[in-house]
C-alpha cells in the first residue's frame, strides 16, 4: 500500500541517513525513493548530502515519464526507480546502494544462483547481476529494466561494476533485503577463498596472503612507513605524522617552522607545488597494503572509483636514501588523478574537503578489496575505458564542485 506523501518524504530522509549510518553508502552515493499512488513516487534529490536532508528537499516523480514537481532535480537514477515501482505493484520502497561486498560480487557478473538457506526467506532462490551500463545513462536503465522483467520474483539486483538495488513492500522490508544480500555476499566471498585456498577457516589475513603469494608479490609487510596527512593553507601546510606528532611546513623553503619536519614532509610538499590540493592523506588500511605490494597500476573494476580517484593509479617508490627524488616521482605519479600507491606502503589520496578526503579513503579501501577478491574469482572485469573518461569528466565538471557547496 503507497505511503501518504509527508510519511514518504520522512522515511526518505531516515533512510538516507540509516544508510550512512549503517556503511551501505556515502556521502550522496546512491538514492533512496517511496511510491505514494499507482502513478507518482518521491526520491532522494541529486547531489545532495543525506545527512543534512530536509523533506521538503525529496522530490515527487511521475513514474510513467520520470517528469517531476518543483525546482529540485530527482536523483539521475529516477528512472530504475520507476520501472521498479512499474514492473512491481507490490513494492513501495526502493533502495540503491553501493555497498561493498555486493558491489565486489557484481564485479564478477555472476548472480548468486542458490542463495544460502539462511538468506532465503529474505532474498528467494538467487540474485541476479544487471549487464554493465555507465550510472545515470538511459543504457543502464534499460538493462536493469530487462534483469528485472526476466527475474520476476526477485528483489535484490546487483548491478555490475556499480552497486545494488533493493525492493521492498515497505521502508523495513527494502532494508531487510539491502543488508541480507550484503551478509550473503561476504558469505560468498569468504567460500570463493575457502574453496580456491583450501584453507578450513577464513582470515583476511589469511586471503591477502595468499592473494600476494598467488602473484608472486611474497607476503604482507611487518610495518610500513608512516608517510603523515597534511592540511595546506596558502604557502604552508600542517603535517600529522608518528602518532599524531604535528609541525607546520614552510612551502617555499621544505623547512618546519616550529619544528623539524620529517623526511615524509617531501613527498607532501612536491604533491602541492604541483597539484592544486589542500589535503593529503595516507591510506594504510590492510587492504590497501597489500594491492600497494604488487607495484602495479590499478584500473578500476567500480563506477566510483573512476569518478573519485581516477582513470587508473600508478605506484610509486618511497626509498629512504633517495627522499628527493622519489618525492617528485610521487607527486607526478598522481598528476590527474586523486590518489597514488606508495609500493608496500599502502597510498596517498588528496583532495580539498573532508568530505573529499572520506570518499576518497572509502573507495580507496573498497577498491583495493576489489582487486584481491576478484582476482581470487579470476574474474577481474574492468569499466571501459570511455566509460571511465566520461564518468571522471562529469565528475570534476559537476558533481565535485556541487556536493562541495
Amino acid at each position: 500500500m503507497a505511503y501518504e506523501i509527508e510519511e514518504a518524504k520522512r522515511l526518505v530522509v531516515e533512510a538516507g541517513k540509516k544508510l550512512v549510518e549503517t556503511g551501505l553508502i556515502a556521502r550522496t552515493w546512491g538514492n533512496v525513493s517511496a511510491r505514494i499512488s499507482d502513478t507518482q513516487f518521491v526520491i532522494t534529490p541529486s547531489g545532495r548530502a543525506y545527512e543534512t536532508l530536509t523533506p521538503e528537499e525529496v522530490v515527487v516523480v511521475n513514474i510513467e515519464d520520470c517528469s517531476h514537481e518543483g525546482d529540485i532535480k530527482p536523483s539521475s537514477e529516477k528512472g530504475i526507480h520507476a520501472d521498479s515501482y512499474k514492473h512491481h505493484p507490490d513494492v513501495d520502497f526502493v533502495i540503491h546502494t553501493h555497498q561493498k561486498a555486493a558491489t565486489i560480487v557484481s564485479i564478477t557478473g555472476m548472480e548468486i544462483r542458490n542463495v544460502y538457506d539462511e538468506f532465503k526467506s529474505v532474498l528467494g532462490d538467487k540474485v541476479p547481476v544487471a549487464e554493465y551500463a555507465m550510472s545515470t545513462t538511459n543504457p543502464l536503465r534499460k538493462k536493469v529494466e530487462k534483469c528485472m522483467l526476466q527475474n520476476p520474483e526477485c528483489r535484490a539486483f546487483m548491478l555490475m561494476h556499480h552497486g545494488t538495488l533493493c525492493l521492498g513492500a515497505t521502508y523495513e522490508k527494502a532494508f531487510e533485503v539491502a543488508e541480507t544480500l550484503e551478509k550473503c555476499c561476504e558469505k560468498v566471498i569468504k567460500d570463493n577463498y575457502l574453496r580456491h585456498s583450501w584453507d578450513k577457516d577464513y582470515s583476511d589475513d589469511n586471503k591477502r596472503n595468499y592473494f600476494l603469494n598467488k602473484n608472486d608479490a611474497g607476503s604482507m609487510p611487518e610495518s610500513i612507513c608512516d608517510l603523515g596527512s597534511s592540511i595546506r593553507t596558502g604557502s604552508v601546510f600542517t603535517l600529522t605524522y608518528d602518532n599524531g606528532k604535528k609541525v607546520d611546513v614552510d612551502m617555499t623553503t621544505g623547512l618546519g617552522i616550529n619544528g623539524i619536519a620529517p623526511k615524509c614532509a617531501k613527498i607532501h610538499r612536491e604533491i602541492y607545488l604541483n597539484e592544486d590540493f589542500t589535503m593529503i592523506d595516507h591510506v594504510k588500511d590492510a587492504d590497501t597494503v597489500a594491492v600497494s605490494c604488487l607495484d602495479e597500476t590499478m584500473y578500476p573494476m567500480i563506477d566510483d572509483f573512476a569518478q573519485i580517484v581516477g582513470l587508473d593509479v600508478k605506484t610509486a617508490v618511497w626509498v629512504d636514501g633517495e627522499t628527493d627524488d622519489c618525492a617528485k616521482e610521487i607527486a607526478k605519479a598522481i598528476d590527474g588523478r586523486n590518489a597514488v600507491l606508495i609500493q608496500g606502503n599502502g597510498a596517498l589520496v588528496a583532495g580539498n574537503s573532508e568530505g573529499d578526503m572520506q570518499a576518497l579513503d572509502i573507495i580507496m579501501n573498497k577498491g583495493c578489496q576489489a582487486v584481491i577478491d576478484c582476482d581470487i574469482f579470476n574474474r577481474p572485469h574492468y569499466v571501459p575505458k570511455a566509460e571511465c573518461f566520461l564518468m571522471r569528466t562529469v565528475y570534476l565538471a559537476k558533481y565535485s564542485k556541487q556536493i562541495s557547496k
